[in-house]
């Protein structure tokens, strides 16, 4: 395999495994130095040489970069989304688009690979709509919208991403009757959720629990 084909092989490769943007990069900086061509015999043995050599190197930096990632594996997959959204949330960052309505939603999120829906799950809980940006969970593009409560202080963030079973493993279904996931982790509440072939995650902070007076 050459370092021009092995380069795209790795990147796929990586990318399952939620190889950081940092990590890929510095990876395909050091693979981008193109093999020189053969204008001669020295130069042919020198190609033959390091080819090879390019392909080996590669390999042992997708060893080094892979290693550290191996405790990831062991993380439950509703645990990661959780802690991805809730970084999210606590380091919320401005809209791309404000608008009160799903249509305006829609509207705006034309480079996703589904279209955003209501969910019927929130149809009774009297959340606002106040506008949304792109993100993504777990690498997948996801609309991440921000909701408020009449009720509650502060904003809620609800992601919608395309639900890809290779990518988040089972998850609860809602048609089928399952019970969203509920995941505290940062101060935050995360419920995960499957509805209508989209993965939902919502997110609001902890309630804090009263104080009882000493006596």
């Amino acid at each position: 395999m050459t370092n021009r084909s092995l380069k795209p092989a790795v990147r796929q490769h990586f990318e399952q495994r939620v190889l950081s943007a940092d990590q890929l990069e510095r990876l395909e900086a050091l693979m981008a130095v193109d093999a020189p061509r053969p204008s001669g015999r020295r130069q042919l043995a020198k190609s033959l040489i390091g080819w090879p050599a390019a392909a080996a190197i590669a390999a042992l930096l997708a060893v080094m970069v892979l290693l550290p990632l191996g405790p990831v594996d062991d993380v439950p997959m509703t645990q990661r989304i959780a802690a991805e959204v809730a970084r999210n949330h606590i380091k919320l960052k401005p809209l791309d688009v404000e608008t009160d309505n799903m249509d305006g939603i829609r509207r705006y999120f034309t480079d996703l690979e589904f279209v955003p829906v209501k969910s019927q799950l929130l149809a009774s809980s009297n959340l606002e709509l106040l506008g949304g940006r792109y993100c993504s969970i777990q690498s997948v593009p996801a609309a991440q919208l921000h909701v408020s409560a009449p009720d509650k202080q502060g904003r809620q963030t609800l992601y919608q991403t395309e639900y890809r079973k290779d990518v988040y493993g089972p998850l609860p279904v809602l048609e089928n009757g399952d019970v969203p996931v509920e995941v505290n982790v940062k101060g935050i509440v995360v419920r995960i959720w499957v509805e209508k072939g989209l993965l939902f995650a919502l997110s609001e902070e902890a309630e804090l629990e009263p104080i009882e007076p000493s006596e």
